[in-house]
């Protein structure tokens, strides 16, 4: 656990990769109105409070990350999009090599196969929970992942939100580009149509982890996410499918701990990552460029599609895999790679406060 300061930490690192990460590349109109609101709730960088948080994590214990958006169901419910499940890897491996950690994957049945193959795309190689936990020991060279399938049955996921708490010592959960239940129990696309058969539910897993102080981060980018519902549900005043009349609005019921909106929701896992990588002043937690290229293309052969254009190439969210590499980039440049203290002067004292 990092130790506590009593000084106030220097937050432009943060500042740099929130405003990143609300930049309103495709002009969606919505991470401007949410950024703001959970910004202007918080008062603090978002990254920073997510990132903090995760850093509690001890060595061993499991950090559940749940994903995976089932997108066109009325041609075929085996049809998912890659916006969620390439963030979901980068957090996996983020919180193994930055913490020790052991990353649990959360997705419905039919898009394991997709995730395992993403997952071995990012360095981490697929195992069962108990020999993946293995992987926790410092000295055991292998970097691991555990998936589990998410029930789309109510009941089937609050026995194994009970089971999972019970059973294993977890230190985080996060949801990234996951539906959750509104106000009426329905869970909606980000235009307001119903969804829920065919989402796995997470509701039951998050409420049960507050219940017990086990940090909990939402991440999404339309306002239908796990995550949205924060701050009172403020978004359900300001997006426009937040409206009542649209099925019960898309925001969720469920609030998390923390939140991250982001213009494309793996942009927001990146995020997190980098704030972690800057806490620790470690910038290898964050993947690169290519690692973000063979993850893409794992989704596209695996079949995931771009949620905006219904297409199985390189492109998530309608935006290209170049552009996904450049976000990459720039924040690995963020958190320190290739920066040296000594031509950046300025760098070490301001980025010397962060653990607190």
């Amino acid at each position: 656990m990092l130790a506590e300061r009593q000084d106030t930490p220097d937050l432009s690192l943060y500042e740099c990769i929130d405003r990143l990460l609300s930049i309103d590349f495709p002009e969606r109109e919505v991470i401007d109105i949410a950024y703001r609101a959970f910004r202007e709730y918080y008062g603090l960088p978002l990254t920073y409070l997510a990132a903090r948080a995760l850093a509690s994590v001890e060595r061993g214990q499991l950090v559940l990350i749940a994903t995976g958006f089932v997108n066109r169901p009325k041609v075929d419910t085996i049809i998912a999009e890659s916006d969620g499940p390439v963030g979901a890897a980068v957090l996996a491996r983020a919180v193994h090599v930055g913490l020790g950690a052991v990353p649990v994957l959360l997705v419905e049945e039919q898009i394991i196969p997709a995730m395992i193959r993403i997952l071995h795309s990012c360095g981490l190689r697929v195992l069962d929970l108990p020999n993946a936990k293995k992987c926790a020991d410092p000295s055991v060279t292998m970097d691991a992942a555990a998936i589990l399938a998410s029930p789309t049955d109510w009941s089937a996921a609050e026995e194994q939100a009970r089971t999972l708490l019970h059973q294993e010592s977890v230190g985080a959960f996060i949801a990234i580009e996951k539906g959750a239940s509104n106000p009426q129990g329905e869970i909606l696309f980000s235009r307001g149509r119903i969804c829920t058969p065919t989402v796995g539910k997470i509701d039951p897993l998050v409420r049960l982890c507050r219940e017990r102080g086990i940090p909990t981060i939402g991440i999404g980018d339309g306002g239908n996410e796990m995550g949205m519902g924060n701050a009172g549900g403020i978004l359900r005043t300001l997006l426009e499918y937040g409206d009542p009349k649209y099925n019960g609005g898309i925001v969720p019921a469920q609030e998390t701990d923390y939140v991250i909106p982001a213009t494309v929701s793996n942009w927001g896992g990146y995020g997190l990552a980098a704030a972690l990588a800057g806490l620790l002043r470690n910038p290898s937690i964050m993947h690169d460029e290519a690692t973000e290229r063979r993850m893409l293309a794992a989704s596209s052969f695996e079949g995931l599609i771009d949620g905006v254009t219904g297409t199985t190439g390189t492109s998530s969210d309608g935006l290209s895999e170049d552009v996904h590499a450049a976000i990459v980039g720039l924040l690995r440049t963020l958190a320190g790679d290739g920066l040296d203290d000594i031509d950046w002067p300025g760098r070490d004292a301001s980025r010397s406060g962060d653990r607190s």
